[in-house]
C-alpha cells in the first residue's frame, strides 16, 4: 500500500473513532480524533499531490500548504477559522490539558469535519 493511501484509510479510522467516542459520550478523545482525521486528510492530498508534506501537527500550516497546490481551497476554510483553531487546541489539549468538551462542542466539530473531508474529496482525483 503507498503511504497516501495509508493517510486515506487513516483519516477515515480516526474519523469513525470520532463517532464512535460522541456515542460514548468521550468528547475530549471525540475531538482529538477529528483533529487526527482531518490533519491526515489533508497530508494525504498533499502526498497524493506532491509527493510529500511538512511533518508538523498544526492544521492551518497544513492548509496553507494545501493553499499553495489548490489555491482555491482557501475561500472554504476561512469561514471555518473558529474550527480550525478549535481542533488545533485539541492536538495540545487531548494529550496535555485538563480541557473537557461538551457533546455539542464535538458535534458541531464532527459536523465541521465531515464538511472538509466532503469539500476536500474533490480534489482527490487531481
Amino acid at each position: 500500500m503507498r503511504e497516501e493511501e495509508f493517510l486515506k484509510i487513516r483519516a477515515l479510522r480516526f474519523l469513525k473513532e470520532a463517532e464512535d467516542d460522541i456515542m460514548k459520550e468521550y468528547y475530549d478523545l471525540a475531538i482529538f480524533h477529528l483533529e487526527q482525521a482531518f490533519q491526515l486528510k489533508i497530508k494525504y492530498l498533499l502526498a497524493k499531490k506532491i509527493g510529500y508534506f511538512t511533518k508538523t501537527h498544526m492544521i492551518s500550516q497544513l492548509i496553507n500548504e494545501l493553499e499553495r497546490v489548490y489555491p482555491k481551497i482557501i475561500e472554504f476554510f476561512l469561514s471555518f477559522k473558529e474550527e480550525i483553531e478549535e481542533l488545533e487546541l485539541a492536538y495540545i489539549g487531548a494529550r496535555y490539558l485538563a480541557i473537557n468538551y461538551s457533546k455539542e462542542k464535538a458535534e458541531k466539530l464532527l459536523k465541521f469535519t465531515k464538511k472538509a473531508f466532503e469539500f476536500l474529496e474533490k480534489y482527490e482525483s487531481d
